[in-house]
């Protein structure tokens, strides 16, 4: 079963998809001769220089997908992650630690072939290696030792798994980790021996809504089912080898009267919700080359498809083409947010707040867009979608803090990431509407995206942010306090192919705090911080 945080370039897929059926004895060669080279480079004292490191690690990963499953792939897989787990061990690129762990994780996905456990006790140490975090060793081998349980009377399919987890024992995660990553791996269709039998999946899954958003740049669609579902996603050519599309199937899924034919246009022309005789394909015709993401999200269980025509890179250094911002005003409609002692909703708060930035950032000829414009409720992931199909620079979500105890104060930003901060979980759980065991299964699936270009733009935006916060806030409110930049697994963040923050702008649950935030004065100091914040990054300060 395809993992669904695997990122999958379609670019040329129709040409590939016929090649592939038909390789030329000349490209059989060139790709075996880079296997050797690769194998010959881990051998080696040294690197060779990157462009031709990652040619040949490009090359022999190419050749382990077009091995499709078996034991060579496994062993092609492996050896590609290794060249780039080399090259981060030695030149401490992050970008090829996220991309080796995409690899073992690709090479692990089928236990029962012989190589995919050592892929797997790779990606596990890796992983907690990458994070500087024992428990997070752990949590991956848990989730191995869980996925090679015996079925059918039959033996553990990773013995050698446990033997790691009882040196590591000391650093066994909450149990709310460890139940968590069990219902996730329920959802990928790990349905596992030992598990609780209320746990297991009793009755068909039915697809409750199919949602789509598209633009030119990007596109999004959310599959809603009433119970969690075994599903893989897959990539072909389109009927007649003119096109191409990405697919999802769910297996053993009941779509109920939802089979349509949506056309959608830019980078997706159609979506096609169909039955099977396996259960339900939802099938994305592409109007050219893509990259798509595919995930689950709990609490309703979702499976999201995230569609764009470019992939995410690094900016060059200076001025950034920051031309587009999308305000996200948290909450709205229905969901107040959090609610303070005297009444104020943050719904409200943080809708005035994005109403009053919009004009100032228009004056200084930036194109605004909120994700709400007035008192609705507007879903997570219809934000990211919006921000992605307006083709945004920049994705500012705008919320107030809160917390049990109301003497806690400060203004604090948060960037997409994994965390072991129990508050940081707690303030993410509360945005998210959802509990921390879910939102520690996110964190799960967060670390193992590639998040690293990303990552280092959003963290240099909030880092901005937070200071101008600051700067523009102590002139009047001297004894604000400095809650610092943190990282967390929002889902509003999730799949946002630009550099997003959540801007926590004070705690409405602190009476002071409240009082503020209800106040012009304040909210235009706010305003003045995210303007701010915003020119300083396009000028690459």
């Amino acid at each position: 079963m395809v993992r669904p945080h695997v990122l999958v370039v379609l670019a040329g897929l129709a040409t590939a998809c016929s090649s592939t059926r038909q390789p030329s004895a000349d490209a059989g060669t060139a790709a075996e001769g880079d296997v050797a080279r690769a194998e010959a480079i881990l051998r080696a004292p040294e690197l060779p220089a990157r462009p031709e490191l990652i040619a040949i690690e490009a090359s022999v990963e190419a050749q382990a997908l077009r091995e499709g499953a078996g034991a060579r792939s496994v062993t092609l897989h492996v050896t590609a992650a290794r060249l780039l787990e080399r090259s981060w061990r030695l030149e401490h690129r992050e970008e090829d630690a996220k991309q080796a762990l995409e690899i073992y994780r690709l090479a692990s996905l089928h236990l029962e072939t012989p190589g995919a456990c050592d892929a797997a006790l790779r990606l596990a140490l890796l992983s907690g290696e990458i994070a500087r975090d024992a428990g997070r060793t752990y949590a991956e081998l848990y989730r191995v030792e869980r996925r090679s349980a015996p079925r059918d009377a039959g033996s553990v399919l990773c013995p050698e798994v446990s033997s790691q987890m009882g040196l590591l024992e000391a650093f066994r995660p909450p149990p709310s980790v460890l139940a968590a990553i069990d219902q996730g791996l329920q959802g990928e269709g790990d349905v596992l021996a030992g598990m609780d039998a209320s746990v297991r999946v009793s009755t068909t899954p039915k697809i409750v809504r199919v949602e789509q958003w598209s633009g030119e740049e990007g596109a999004r669609v959310v599959v809603t089912l009433d119970r969690p579902a075994r599903f893989r996603a897959g990539d072909e050519a389109s009927a007649g080898g003119k096109g191409a599309r990405t697919f999802v199937e769910l297996d053993g899924t009941d779509i109920g009267t939802l089979a349509r034919d949506v056309p959608m246009g830019g980078v997706v022309t159609r979506a096609k919700v169909e039955g099977t005789v396996s259960g339900a394909r939802v099938v994305l015709e592409l109007g050219g080359p893509a990259y798509r993401k595919v995930f689950h999200l709990l609490e309703p269980f979702r499976v999201v498809i995230d569609i764009a025509r470019n992939p995410p890179g690094m900016l060059p250094k200076g001025k950034r083409a920051v031309n587009r911002i999308v305000l996200d005003p948290g909450h709205g409609g229905t969901d107040p947010g959090a609610i303070g002692p005297a009444g104020a909703k943050e719904k409200d708060v943080t809708l005035d707040i994005a109403h009053r930035a919009a004009p100032v950032l228009a004056k200084f000829g930036m194109q605004v867009t909120l994700t709400r414009d007035d008192d609705r409720l507007v879903s997570l992931e219809e934000r990211t979608a919006r921000a992605n199909s307006f083709g945004a620079d920049l994705f500012v979500s705008i919320h107030c803090n809160a917390s049990e105890n109301h003497a806690r104060h400060g203004v604090e930003t948060y960037v997409l990431d994994t965390t072991t901060s129990d508050i940081a979980n707690r303030v993410a759980a509360r945005e998210n509407a959802t509990s921390q065991a879910a939102n520690a299964e996110l964190g799960s699936i967060l670390a193992n995206m590639r998040l690293a270009d990303q990552a280092s733009r959003s963290t240099k935006l909030a880092e901005l942010l937070q200071k101008s916060a600051l700067a523009s806030l102590h002139a009047r409110y001297p004894d604000v306090t400095d809650g610092g930049v943190h990282t967390a697994g929002f889902y509003v963040l999730v799949g946002a192919r630009m550099p997003g923050v959540l801007f926590e702008t004070s705690y409405i649950s602190n009476p002071k705090e409240e009082a503020r935030l209800v106040s012009p004065e304040y909210k235009d100091a706010l305003v003045d911080a995210i303007v701010n914040a915003i020119r300083a990054y396009r000028e690459g300060r």
